[in-house]
């Protein structure tokens, strides 16, 4: 998903930060702003969607990409 993000609007993205949580969980934030979240349900893992990551990176820089 991150992969996919950069190529789609990666000029756009002064600095990236992967920081592994525990059990492979993850957030997305912007500007310190959670937008995105990996997280584990009793029976599932819930994945964040790439279309409204994108979404979420466009409200903040101006571009149009698509998912």
């Amino acid at each position: 998903m991150a992969g996919e993000a950069l190529t789609r609007v990666g000029d756009h993205i002064d600095n990236f930060k992967l920081v592994p949580g525990p059990h492979g969980k993850f957030d997305v934030r912007i500007d310190g702003e959670l937008v995105a979240e990996h997280r584990h349900e009793p029976d599932a893992h819930i994945f964040p969607d790439l279309q409204d990551l994108l979404q979420a990176i466009n409200q903040r820089v101006g571009t149009t990409a698509k998912a």
